[in-house]
């Protein structure tokens, strides 16, 4: 792919191609490491350890604990993993998790809560696609 500039020739792919080297080499012009980051770990071994931190936050659930003023402690964190492995040792895959006066809608597969409800919207609320909930 060319483009016409100032009556030559300018390849785009070199373009792209020089741009990519500069921006995967060091400050010593060396190129990195195929598949590490600056601090020299492998996207896998990053993976790995989020996956053994446990239980994460979908945005939406972020955006539901602030708007909602739900507050979560270290502890309560702990709690809600916990929980969470329970729920993929008996075989749940979404799981509702009520604790304190919230709920947590959890993809227990992936350790991820998906959505967070107070205890007002609990009376209110039907909760769908679950496999199983845990009271803690």
């Amino acid at each position: 792919m060319s483009n016409e500039i100032l009556g030559g020739r300018y390849n785009l792919t070199d373009s792209i191609i020089r741009q990519t080297q500069r921006l995967n080499s060091d400050p010593t012009g060396k190129a990195k490491e195929a598949g590490t980051n600056a601090g020299g770990r492998s996207f896998q071994e990053i993976l790995n350890e989020q996956l053994k931190e446990g239980l994460s936050f979908s945005k939406h659930a972020n955006q539901r604990t602030e708007e909602r003023n739900i507050t979560i402690t270290e502890s309560d964190m702990s709690r809600l993993a916990d929980a969470c492995d329970r729920a993929q040792q008996k075989g749940i895959k979404d799981a509702l998790i009520v604790m304190n006066d919230s709920a947590f809608i959890v993809n227990a597969t992936n350790k991820v809560v998906i959505t967070v409800v107070d205890k007002n919207e609990m009376k209110s609320n039907v909760f769908t696609n679950i496999d199983g909930a845990l009271f803690v």
